[in-house]
């Protein structure tokens, strides 16, 4: 009757196992948590067979939702290093744009660009007068 109860045993962690993904962590954990739950079961129930099968599915519940809560963990990480990229990225396009303007063009570009200046008029706009004022149109040709 041992020997059944230990093949049982053994069969439940295998069948039970064999429902994980292709992770070898996946496979390995369930394994684990399906036995670690059967041999559990079998010494706290004195070899019964329903109850080393209930505990070897409830190792293998214990270890999925631990790699769930793994794999939530990991996908948040990734999601945040997305977005710290992408803004990177934004951030680094707007200090490339400030220094263009700001140094102005390089060589040949500057003899193709010229300024404009507009004058403005006093005006309304929203309910709010505007003084006369000039502003600068850049032209690049």
């Amino acid at each position: 009757m041992k020997n059944a109860t230990l093949l049982l045993s053994a069969l439940a962690s295998v069948i039970l196992a064999s429902c994980a993904g292709v992770s070898p962590t996946r496979i390995i954990g369930d394994t684990v948590g399906a036995a670690g739950g059967a041999l559990i079961g079998n010494k706290l129930s004195n070899g019964n067979p329903l109850i080393t099968a209930a505990t070897a599915g409830g190792g293998v519940l214990l270890s999925e939702s631990l790699q769930a809560g793994s794999n939530a963990s990991s996908r948040n990480a990734y999601d945040a290093g997305y977005d710290k990229a992408r803004s990177d990225a934004a951030k680094q396009q707007y200090q490339t744009l400030n220094d263009r303007q700001r140094l102005g063009q390089q060589g040949d570009d500057r003899m193709h660009v010229r300024s404009v200046e507009v004058p403005l008029p006093e005006r309304e706009e929203n309910g709010v007068i505007l003084a006369p004022s000039t502003a600068t149109i850049r032209i690049q040709e």
